[in-house]
């Protein structure tokens, strides 16, 4: 998202939007539980702010309650730059559970990711910012979490320790905060209340990671709401009944297994970094026998600490899953097999911040638990045996927490409207969302498309815009939302492979 050459192409998009569009881009929203708001209080650049309605939709905080307590969520509705726009938009949410959709998408993502214009051209795009996150009303946060993740860090509790979780929780319940309001099904009842609200008959939905998520959820309630769903867009996929963090020990291994085949295929990666995978696994086995001493320093704090085998793994995992990053993977292997960290440490720093949502992160992964019922072994090879304890350790934090929030269970998913048309996305290096959960979830719906891009990370729709990959996630979704019945064109799929930089 931060390549140059992105940010000059989106942001030329929309310099030519805002010069050519109509000054009666449409009535602003009417609806009562409509509240306008600036659209500079959410951080949108003048060029986005040009062609949005922003605001706050009133919902209630239990739809089965709707006389009872109500709370905000924030929304974001950029019109059409097209002369003959579609009358159904495109719904875009973001994951997490409890990331900004605005912040990514809005504020950062329409500027950077030429995609989104690109949508734009044919109908409205509508940022829904999920219950809970950042700029909705309430804003169901831990910032108690960053003094916990600076006392680990500095060994002087251990990384096990509850009293943040504790402290989260009895904070917000002083502040008003349900927690039993904080789940999958609230936030797909806010989809529809948001789309009846702006007046849509009906719209389509794109959701990332956790949004995928949330969009299988929509789905199941298509028919219990007055908007009609007409199409879905899953882009790095998370199953309904996996413990996705139990399994990332498997799904993590797959990722760099890909990564490894990939160099070994390549006859320049292969000769500038042989036995990538040999190297990356001698390097876990160094980490976990002698951390390496760093100092890392924070915006509050500058901190002496190590880094071993599962916090680097626990870093590492987000960095492969950023897109950008793929064609210097295993040059910054080779780098730190010789000691050198300097690649990682901006991400080092960022973990140790606490951010997102993570009261609504923790609330909405508990009320799932009676969900969960496959486990990730019947699914995926054996992982590497190094990659083990991360797994673990993430889903037991998760259960810490459930045990100490206590929210309501939801009952089981079940799948509903499998007539509804899907678009799935993948990408060979997700190590969280793998190609085998977009498979397994596309089996479910009568009319599924499915696409996986070979050197892509977490999310699709973030491929560098100037690479083959980028154009082609894009050229494949805006075909599918011309007509979703019918099968897109991917020929442009031939052309996608794996970059690598050298030396």
């Amino acid at each position: 998202m931060t390549h140059p050459l992105t940010r000059f192409i989106g942001l030329t998009a929309l310099s030519v939007a805002v010069a050519t569009a109509t000054p009666a881009l449409g009535s602003a929203p009417t609806s009562p539980a409509w509240e306008p708001a600036d659209c500079g209080t959410f951080g949108l650049m003048p060029l986005v702010s040009a062609l949005s309605d922003c605001g706050y939709v009133t919902v209630p905080e239990r739809h089965s309650q709707p006389d009872g307590p109500t709370i905000q969520v924030a929304v974001v509705r950029t019109r059409s730059i097209g002369d003959a726009p579609s009358p159904d938009p495109l719904f875009i949410e973001q994951g997490g559970p409890g990331d900004t959709t605005i912040g990514i998408f809005a504020t950062k993502g329409l500027p950077l990711l030429p995609i989104l214009p690109r949508i734009l051209q044919g109908r409205d795009l509508v940022f829904v910012e999920e219950r809970g996150t950042e700029l909705s009303r309430p804003f169901f946060a831990c910032p108690e979490q960053t003094d916990h993740n600076l006392a680990v860090a500095r060994d002087e509790i251990a990384p096990t320790d509850t009293q943040w979780m504790v402290a989260c929780r009895e904070r917000s319940l002083t502040e008003g905060i349900n927690p039993n309001a904080f789940n999958t099904i609230e936030n797909a009842a806010d989809i529809y209340a948001v789309a009846e609200a702006l007046g849509y008959d009906q719209f389509n939905y794109y959701g990332v990671s956790y949004g995928t998520l949330l969009g299988q959820y929509v789905i199941e309630q298509a028919e219990s709401h007055q908007a009609q769903l007409r199409s879905v867009i899953l882009d790095g996929v998370v199953t309904t009944d996996v413990d996705f963090n139990l399994a990332s020990t498997y799904t993590l291994s797959g990722a760099l297994r890909n990564l490894f085949a990939a160099c070994a295929a390549d006859a320049q990666c292969n000769a500038a970094y042989p036995n990538l995978e040999s190297t990356f696994l001698a390097l876990l086995d160094r980490l976990h026998q002698n951390p390496v001493p760093l100092t890392l320093t924070a915006p509050t704090a500058e901190v002496e600490t190590t880094i071993d085998r599962d916090e680097f793994l626990l870093t590492f995992e987000p960095y492969i899953a950023r897109s950008g990053n793929a064609p210097t993977l295993p040059k910054n292997i080779y780098q730190a097999a010789a000691g050198d960290f300097s690649w990682l440490m901006e991400d080092l720093v960022g973990s140790l911040e606490a951010s997102g949502a993570k009261g609504m992160y923790h609330t909405v992964l508990c009320a799932r638990s009676n969900s969960v019922q496959t486990e990730a072994a019947t699914l995926f090879p054996a992982p590497y045996e190094q990659l083990i304890p991360i797994g673990l350790s993430e889903s037991a934090s998760v259960d810490r927490f459930c045990e100490i929030l206590q929210v309501e269970p939801e009952a089981p998913f079940a799948y509903d409207n499998t007539n509804i048309p899907v678009l799935v996305l993948n990408g060979s290096y997700d190590p969280v969302t793998p190609q085998t959960y977009g498979e397994k979830v596309a089996r479910n719906f009568e009319t599924a498309y499915v696409y996986t891009f070979p050197g892509v990370g977490h999310g699709s729709f973030f491929a560098p815009a100037d690479t083959p990959a980028g154009q082609c996630v894009a050229a494949i979704a805006t075909d599918f939302l011309t007509d979703p019945q019918q099968t897109p064109d991917s020929r442009c799929l031939t052309e996608v492979k794996p970059i690598f930089v050298y030396e």
